[in-house]
């Protein structure tokens, strides 16, 4: 299989990982108002799946290095593929079941998702870099970027589309899934181990060597966490936050967060496009650029009082979420020790996968505790953040040359 084909293919599974998610986050809503279980119990069972997928999410990339990212990748896909399977399998039987039932398949098709489809992401982006030249790698994750942002396109059209019957939805998801995951169990065999990758060694070397590859990334991880940690607090407070501000209803704050989310996504794909053309595999305009729109659009919004200044905070934001994530992948991919036979690109991007996972509960669970206990407002909470994501970004040029490669060995 050619490479152009392979990393095609790869990019793909990126863009179906994020679309199938916003599906289900679209359709959380429909699926209790039909099935019975509440929202608490789907919102909780994506919680238990969320908590499962970042612990598995190192130890599938980790195995990818090892047995072959067309190996792993085809057991990845298989779980997602399976725990829609369980959701369309709930509304097709969904009279015939009882609540305790459906109840229990809802948890079971997100325990699934966390054990197996954790392998999707970072196994997808580590085969990306296998097949392409080392200098290219910011390129490429810009372009993986580029898919993760049209799969979050796909939710935001849903809820904007009247007259969208989610159940068919939710099957074509299955079908889709099904044919993507039978055509990545056919070429399981494409992508081979990597020299050196299947020597067996002990558990305390085996921790070991995972503490050794956080320190050399700890920078861009501690990057992709804090960034992450915007995300979250973007997603489960803006809606709020419109509604605050703006004095409009539950509905029409929804539909506006489904619009602006949707801008969001076309705007960082656009500017990714045009990041690869102008900024090549620079990575430093990237770093600069981000964080500071990130924090010019974090105060517009925070003490915005009318819809145009919230828009746009969220043009500063989109320029932040289409140039921050490409950079902290490809510093954390990059390795120190560059005569080193073993492809550790698996155990790197897997421990951005867990940065990711971590990140977006913090973000959560913080801007939580502020509308909750009230002890610290929720700009202070954005703001923090924001300056956290500035100071990480700073502390990167002292550790990453031109090139991206480490300073210090």
């Amino acid at each position: 299989m050619q490479n152009s084909k392979k990393i095609t293919l790869a990019y793909l599974n990126s863009l179906t990982f994020s679309a199938i998610q916003m599906v289900l986050y679209t359709t959380i809503p429909y699926i209790a108002e039909k099935t019975g279980v509440t929202t608490a119990n789907i919102i909780a069972a994506i919680s238990v799946g969320s908590l499962i997928f970042a612990f598995m999410g190192p130890f599938w990339a980790a195995k990818s290095d090892a047995l072959g990212r067309g190996k792993v990748l085809s057991i990845g896909m298989l779980g997602m593929t399976l725990s829609f399977l369980l959701f369309s399998a709930l509304f097709l039987l969904n009279t015939s079941l009882p609540l305790t039932v459906k109840i229990a398949m809802v948890f079971a098709a997100r325990i699934l998702y966390g054990l197996l489809a954790s392998a999707v992401v970072p196994v997808s982006q580590a085969w990306q870099l296998d097949l392409i030249p080392n200098e290219d790698k910011l390129r490429v994750l810009t372009k993986n970027s580029m898919c993760l942002n049209l799969g979050r396109i796909l939710g935001p059209i849903l809820v904007l589309a009247k007259g969208v019957n989610f159940e068919l939805v939710i099957y074509a998801s299955t079908l889709w899934l099904s044919f993507l995951a039978t055509t990545v169990f056919l070429l399981r065999h494409s992508s081979t181990p990597q020299q050196g990758s299947t020597e067996r060694i002990e558990l305390k070397k085996v921790l070991k060597r995972w503490k050794e590859n956080f320190k050399e990334s700890r920078n861009p991880i501690l990057l992709a966490l804090t960034f992450t940690a915007f995300i979250g607090i973007l997603h489960s407070f803006l809606g709020h936050h419109l509604k605050t501000v703006l004095n409009i209803t539950g509905q029409e704050a929804t539909l506006l967060f489904a619009k602006i989310i949707l801008f969001l996504s076309v705007v960082a794909v656009i500017l990714q496009q045009l990041s690869v053309m102008v900024f090549k595999s620079r990575w430093q305009p990237r770093v600069l650029l981000g964080p500071t729109s990130l924090i010019v659009g974090t105060i517009i919004m925070m003490t915005s009082n009318n819809e145009t200044s919230i828009w746009i905070a969220i043009a500063f934001i989109a320029v932040a979420t289409a140039f921050i994530p490409p950079v902290y992948l490809s510093l954390t991919s990059e390795s120190r020790h560059n005569s080193e036979k073993t492809n550790i690109f698996g155990k790197k991007l897997g421990l951005a996968s867990v940065a990711h996972s971590l990140g977006y509960a913090l973000g959560a669970g913080l801007i939580a505790l502020s509308l909750k206990l009230h002890l610290v407002s929720n700009a202070v909470v954005v703001f923090l953040i924001s300056f956290l994501i500035a100071m990480v970004s700073i502390s990167l040029f002292k550790v990453y040359d031109r090139d991206g490669k480490r300073k210090h060995a």
